[in-house]
């Protein structure tokens, strides 16, 4: 693993257990040691204790006394809280943005260049990198400390969300650019209850998917069986 050294190294390490933990290499409620974990990176095991702190705090692991920490399970009432949290949040987000005078939408364009260009490989992972850099793009334009540092916080855990949507039969990529232009469009017309409308539509279906795929309501994931793909568990047929 190559480190950068502009990104402190605890930052790098809390970066690829985040990545290992959203495209589903770090198992639901797999324990993370911090000795292996040192061993394997070649850093110190202080580094990655402190890595873990950062990634307790993403919301993708639980530090639990004298279990260490764990990779979070995500079961099916946790993700229905966390998308209906995630939801709203984008909506008054969005509508607070939608108002602001001197908007700067030029700074979406290369999430949305990014979005196109993953399409066109097909790559969805570079598909979904270019979701959460939309939105961080569009914090940079609100000056709002708490609502921006509260939704920054649960990105990764959206994007967890989305790496499960993403593998789900119904999936559609396309459907992430034409949302996120939908959404510019409805900024840049200051269309603050349209911009809403976006935002629980486009996460209101994210939200089904998921669910779908854990409770098997109809729909399940390309390639996998109808079950718990986050909480690690699955279910038989009857």
């Amino acid at each position: 693993m190559g480190f950068e050294p502009a990104i402190s190294l605890t930052e790098q390490i809390a970066d690829h257990l985040s990545n290992e933990i959203i495209r589903g290499r770090l198992k639901p409620r797999a324990r993370i040691q911090e000795l292996k974990v040192a061993g394997e990176l070649g850093v110190s095991r202080g580094s990655v204790r402190e890595a873990l702190l950062i990634l307790e705090k993403r919301h993708l692991i639980r530090i639990i006394p004298r279990r260490g920490a764990v990779v979070s399970a995500m079961e099916g009432q946790e993700i229905a809280n966390f998308c209906e949290l995630y939801t709203e949040l984008q909506v008054l987000f969005f509508r607070k943005l939608a108002a602001l005078p001197g908007q700067h939408l030029e700074r979406l364009e290369p999430a949305l260049n990014e979005m196109n260009a993953a399409l066109s490989q097909p790559d969805v992972t570079r598909l979904l990198a270019a979701r959460a850099q939309f939105l961080a793009a569009s914090l940079t334009q609100l000056d709002n400390f708490y609502l921006n540092s509260v939704l920054e916080g649960l990105v990764p855990a959206g994007m967890r969300v989305a790496h499960l949507v993403a593998a789900h039969e119904n999936f559609e990529p396309r459907d992430t650019l034409r949302y996120h232009q939908a959404l510019t469009a409805a900024l840049a017309e200051r269309a603050g209850d349209r911009a809403g409308e976006l935002v629980r539509a486009f996460h209101g279906r994210e939200k089904r998917l998921a669910l779908g795929c854990i409770d098997g309501g109809g729909e399940s994931p390309r390639g996998a069986p109808r079950g718990h793909p986050l909480s690690g568990k699955s279910h038989t047929p009857a």
